[in-house]
């Protein structure tokens, strides 16, 4: 599964935001983060956004024909302000790597570089998806099913590649295991050999006692090093 992080500013693209956030949940993504409800009364606002940016797998901004000469109330432009937020989140998925999607809507168009800050300039290079108002369900949805058939898939091939070595260490851990108790078998027997065939030297037991502790602990080390991920984890 992937999540989603919906960048838009209200006064600009705020009546879309809502309404592409619902079209997205009805499809396979573990999360489309909205602020108005992805933040918990309380939260720390910046470090909710950082953490949910970091997580997401793309961040869609919305933009409407306003989201480039949106002005505060001193006529100031939003995006010149380095603590504007919609500024600071499309920054810092930049920054992350995470994949910019561009999404516009009424008829807006994207910004050349020279027109955005310059922590934002690779914005304008990124490949945009329009959605036409009047088709709204039809071209969100066909969003959806692009996102969904890259991010999804990307995804569950990530899993998919992981798995395999997960496995490795399980047949390992098995196979060692095997080794140890066979060996500790083998030495128990060698122990009392001596007691039925005299001829045998006391010291028969030593060596197949070493080879034993040797597989213990090599069984230890491949154990703890089976569990470090989810130590990891868990700090």
């Amino acid at each position: 599964m992937a999540r989603l992080f919906l960048s838009y500013r209200r006064s600009d693209s705020g009546a879309y935001a809502d309404r592409l956030a619902q079209r997205l949940r009805a499809f396979q993504f573990d999360t489309v983060f909205l602020d108005r409800d992805g933040i918990g009364l309380g939260e720390d606002y910046a470090e909710r956004i950082r953490a949910s940016l970091s997580q997401s797998a793309a961040v869609l901004v919305l933009m409407g024909k306003t989201w480039l000469q949106s002005a505060d109330d001193g006529g100031r432009r939003r995006l010149d302000d380095p603590g504007d937020w919609v500024r600071r989140e499309v920054a810092l998925a930049l920054t992350l790597g995470v994949p910019v999607i561009p999404v516009l809507f009424d008829s807006a168009r994207m910004p050349d570089a020279n027109q955005v800050p310059a922590d934002l300039a690779t914005l304008a290079t990124k490949q945009c998806y329009e959605i036409n108002a009047n088709y709204f369900d039809r071209d969100a949805d066909d969003l959806a099913r692009r996102l969904e058939a890259t991010l999804v898939a990307a995804a569950a091939g990530a899993r998919g590649a992981r798995a395999p070595q997960g496995a490795i260490g399980a047949g390992l851990l098995r196979q060692l295991l095997l080794i140890w108790i066979a060996l500790s078998l083998t030495t128990a027997a060698v122990a009392v050999a001596p007691a039925f065939v005299p001829a045998l030297p006391r010291t028969f037991w030593l060596f197949p006692c070493l080879m034993t502790a040797a597989a213990f602990l090599w069984w230890l080390y491949w154990l703890g090093e089976s569990m470090r991920p989810a130590r990891a984890g868990a700090t």
